[in-house]
Formats: structure tokens, sequence, C-alpha cells
């Protein structure tokens, strides 16, 4: 039995085991107490994320003040649980921020084992106060015939008008100094502003006239038939496209009864010498010539191969000047009060891509427009933001030869058409050279019909449930710039 005793070998595990114990519980009490302080580091920062966003929306600036409001809400916020003996270590408030440190404490449950009773935490978070500091918006609203239709007694175009001077009140409220907003108009075209007819990125050719002899032209009568309207010959469908717009109507035809006849004359003119002017009236094509990697020239606004080119004529087919970035609430009021649907015979369709570059110009520094801040990765110095505003879809398309925008033809709904379609895709590219430059962008969809379109706004946006609104009525206009408003002017965190 003492040899069988003396050559066992089976109580090894237990001996090893009695001597790795004491290690193995140590680190396993290390893990526990670490977990809690990762759980007490989230807390304290949560709290210091919240209380430093209080703190920045109360606008408070007194010191003591400012160091009860924080004690208070941290009082009614930790979670005793998690962190103990929390305290404000210091409050920092300037006019732009609110600079907020906290510090706690949590009880050790192993590791006092070691001599460490208790494990220290801090946090500190730094709030942004409404939109203090630079921020360049650029408001790009459509202006095309659709925006002249009458909605609950007043056109589109006023509706736009109050929401867009409501939103630049807004904005320009308490620190006028920090924000600059521009406006671009836009419908078939963009104008620059005849100020920038010299101008090194854009060529257009001088202003000239044409003569023309035209003979004698006599006067002319003919006799023709009248008719009166009788019964109904048949009712039937005429609907049609208006700007992108599909509009549902029913037409009548009536049998007619001739009731007599009348002279008509043409009067007479003699041989004269018919001039044509043709000048600039601030217009441009979009840009037509290709740059790797960044694709075709009118999607982005990196340096460029071909310049904007001017184009003269006998009428003017560009709406209101666009207005480059500034703080002058007078001239944004009367840039907005300006803005028309149509000037002379000219009433414009949608080229939305042209007016969404000439916003992305008005972000970016540098020629063309050259009065944006350099572009700050984070998009917080200065935070760029384009709101974009349309009623409808696409109706024009790019001619890349010249860079002309023609008239995409329309025999049924808009959301049917195939040519619709390359269009929208390049103003989605447009949308993603914006965001990648760091943009953000807002877009409004007011009383759309298609649903492509809205899903094009949708992808657009910055953040489709956040920078997306679709303004089913007038209010909701309002509305919808007011929000953008007021998610410029809420505290931030900027750390």
């Amino acid at each position: 039995m003492l040899r069988k005793f003396l050559q066992s070998r089976s109580g090894n595990f237990a001996i090893l085991s009695g001597v790795t114990m004491v290690p193995l519980c140590l680190a396993a009490g290390l893990a526990v107490d670490y977990s809690r302080h990762q759980s007490a580091q989230r807390h304290l920062q949560e709290m210091a994320d919240a209380t430093s966003l209080a703190l920045a929306a109360s606008k408070e600036q007194n010191q003591a003040r400012l160091e009860q409001v924080a004690n208070d809400y941290l009082a009614a916020n930790r979670t005793s649980s998690r962190v103990q003996h929390v305290s404000v270590a210091s409050v920092v408030a300037t006019t732009e921020s609110v600079d907020v440190e906290l510090v706690g404490s949590i009880p050790t449950t192993f590791m006092g084992i070691a001599g460490y009773q208790t494990l220290d935490v801090g946090a500190s978070a730094l709030a942004e106060r409404a939109t203090r500091g630079d921020v360049e918006v650029s408001l790009i609203l459509d202006n095309t015939d659709s925006m002249s239709d009458v909605v609950g007694g007043k056109t589109r175009i006023s509706v736009l008008k109050s929401a867009a001077n409501d939103l630049v009140s807004e904005l320009l409220k308490d620190n006028p100094q920090s924000v600059r907003i521009g406006v671009v108009p836009y419908g078939q075209y963009v104008n620059v502003g005849l100020q920038n007819r010299n101008a090194s990125w854009l060529s257009v050719r001088s202003d000239y006239s044409t003569s023309q002899q035209v003979a004698e032209q006599p006067a002319q009568c003919t006799t023709v038939d009248t008719y009166k309207n009788t019964t109904v010959k048949r009712t039937y469908d005429c609907s049609y496209s208006k700007d992108g717009q599909w509009i549902q109507r029913t037409c009548t035809e009536y049998n007619r009864e001739k009731i007599g006849t009348k002279e008509q004359c043409t009067e007479y003119k003699a041989p004269y010498t018919k001039t044509t002017n043709y000048k600039w009236f601030g217009c441009v094509n979009s840009r037509k010539n290709s740059l790797p990697p960044f694709g075709p020239n009118r999607l982005h606004v990196e340096p460029a191969l071909d310049k904007y080119t001017g184009f003269v004529q006998t009428d003017q087919n560009c709406l209101t000047p666009i207005t480059s970035l500034t703080n002058s609430k007078a001239t944004l009021k009367s840039a907005i009060d300006g803005m028309v649907t149509s000037v002379g015979n000219h009433k414009p369709l949608t080229y939305i891509p042209a007016g969404l570059v000439w916003g992305f110009n008005m972000l970016t520094p540098g020629e063309p427009l050259d009065g944006a801040g350099a572009f700050d990765p984070a998009n917080q110095r200065p935070r760029k933001v384009a709101v974009l505003m349309t009623d409808g879809a696409n109706t024009m398309k790019i001619n890349t030869s010249n860079g002309n925008h023609t008239a995409i033809s329309f025999s049924g709904p808009i959301d049917d058409n195939t040519e619709v379609p390359a269009t929208n895709a390049e103003l989605l590219q447009i949308c993603t050279n914006m965001k990648a430059k760091g943009i953000e962008i807002f877009t409004v969809g007011f009383m759309m019909d298609s649903l492509k379109a809205k899903a094009m706004l949708q992808a657009c946006s910055t953040e489709p449930s956040t920078h997306y609104f679709d303004a089913t009525d007038s209010d909701k206009l309002a509305a919808a710039f007011t929000g953008i408003a007021r998610s410029l002017q809420v505290v931030r965190l900027a750390r």
C-alpha cells in the first residue's frame, strides 16, 4: 500500500488547480472590474453629452448659474449603480459653445485585494450653440412654369417666396455675421448675372444684329363662315403634361351650326428693313467635356477643360440671376421676392441639374463664384448646406455636343418616359459629388406627382428620414423650410 501510494499521480490535478486558482480568480475579478469601469465611462460620456447640449440650448452666460444647472442636471439623470461621486470638473462657456468636463468613480470588487479600492472615470463634451460658427447655405429654388399654378388661392411661387423668406429671417435672427446664404433660381437654364460677362471661367460672344429686307405685303381679305355650338357631340380624355406634371382633363366636342359669314382682312405693310438683335441675358449652358476621374464637367466643380458658355439670343430664356453668399437680409429678400416663372413668352421647363451644379459652385471656394470658405472634412467650420426645392420632375435632357438643354417629349405620365432616367442619373451623380465634399443636402418636393422624382430627391438628400420633405400642400412647404431652419439652429455636439 505504501509503495502504491508513493507511485500514485492521481492528485496532481488537484494540486495544480489549487496553485493556479488564485491568479485565475484575480484575472476574473479584474475582468469584472474592467467591464464595470467601461460601463461607467460610457454612462459618464452620455451624461457629458447631454449636459453640454442642455447648457448650450439654455443660452445661459453666467458661470455660476451654468455650473448650478449642470449639477442639477447630473443629479436628476445619473445612475448611481453605474457610476458614483459624479461632479462637474469644469464648465467653459462662450457665445459659440459650451465645454463640459465630468469626473466620477466606481468602487472595485476584486481589485481591492491589490490595493485599488476605486477607479476614476472622466468624460468631456463640446456643444456648439445654434448656428454659431460659419454656416453657408445655398437655396436652389424651382422657378419653372408649373410654379405659376394656383394652389389654395395663391400661386406656388408666392408660397415658395414666403417660405424661403421665413427661412432666411430665422437663420439670420441671432447671429447674422456667422451665416451666409445664396439663392440659385433655376428653370431651363441658370442666369449667372451680366456682371460676369468678362469672367475668366466664362465664354460669351459679343452681342450682334442682323438685317433683312421685307417685301411689300398687300392687304388681303377673305370671307369665312361663322358657327355656333349646339348639342354635345362627344367627351374625351385630353390629359397633357405640363412641366412634368400629368394634368388630367376631360374635353367636350360640340356639334356646330352655321349662322353666317364674315370678312377677315390683313393690314397693308410697306417694304421695310427688319432688324434682329442678339444679346446675352446671363444664360449659360452646361459644360460638356470630360475630365477623368470626375466624369463630365457638368456634374462637378473640379478644374475644367472647358469654360462655361453663355449664349446670345433674341429673347431671354433664363430667369432672375443667382445671388451669391451674403448675410444681407435685404439683399436676400430682394432676390427671393424678384423670382419669376416666365420672362416674355418664355415659360421654362425643368432641368434640375443646372440649378444643382450652380448651388454646388456657390458652396465651392474659388471660381466661378469665389465667395465660399474652404471645405472642412467634418463640415463644421464652415458648415455647408444645400437646400434643393422642386415641384416637378426633370423634363429636359443634355445635348452633350454643345451643353444645351433640350425638351423631352411626353405622350403620357412622366414616370413612363424612357429619357427622364438619364437626366435623373446625372442629378444623383452631382448629389454624390457634393456629399463627397461634405456638403449637407436637404431636398423638398412640393406637390409632386412623380413617384420616381420623389425617390430621386430622397436619394439625393443626406439622409432621407431627416433631410427629405414631401410637401403635399402650401402649409407643408412652409413647415419644411421652417424645419430646415430649425435643424440648422439646434445645438449639436462638436466633440
